[in-house]
């Protein structure tokens, strides 16, 4: 199967705040996922039944709780890749550079959040793409997946597919060069 860079967005949006119509637009995003990776939309199996079950209200707490409430699992990638120091500052930077030559446009979340770096990597080049996969995503989602395995939370299955996805993305640019 062959990774369209749109995947990205999918993800990014399944990583978004659950605000209204998201447990329906889930479905959407992670049959797109399964089209173009079927060993991540199967991953993702899992969190869509639990989305399934739950109300809206409930999705928005467990997303607060479980990004915004806890250190170990914030969703803001440079903090787990350099921590509090002037590397961050410049990854931020970049970030928000890149995001504003996209036109995606800023929100409450800072410039390294999960969400807009998967977005940003569906609009990038693929080499720019596949750079802020090795060089940010797969590390600080390592560490996240560590926090969330520890108390088996819902969102594991989605951080698991934003890694298989990038592996087979890389898997897919390395056999073709």
């Amino acid at each position: 199967m062959t990774i369209d860079q749109s995947i990205y967005g999918s993800l990014a949006r399944l990583l978004d705040y659950p605000a209204a119509g998201y447990c329906e637009a889930a479905e959407e995003w992670i049959a797109q996922i399964g089209n173009q990776c079927p060993v991540a939309g199967e991953a993702l199996q899992p969190f869509l039944a639990f989305v399934r079950e739950r109300s809206a209200e409930k999705l928005e707490e467990l997303y607060c709780i479980t990004f915004d409430n806890s250190q170990t699992a914030a969703l803001e990638l440079g903090w787990h890749v350099y921590g509090e120091t002037y590397e961050r500052g410049a990854f931020l930077v970049q970030m928000r550079a890149l995001l504003r030559e996209h036109g995606v446009p800023e929100r409450s979340e800072l410039p390294d959040h999960l969400s807009l770096v998967l977005q940003a990597m569906s609009l990038c080049s693929e080499e720019h793409a596949l750079k802020l996969a090795a060089d940010t995503v797969k590390p600080a989602v390592r560490k996240i997946l560590v926090s969330l395995a520890a108390d088996q939370n819902p969102y594991e299955p989605v951080l698991d597919a934003v890694l298989q996805v990038t592996r087979q993305h890389a898997q897919q640019s390395y056999n073709h060069s």
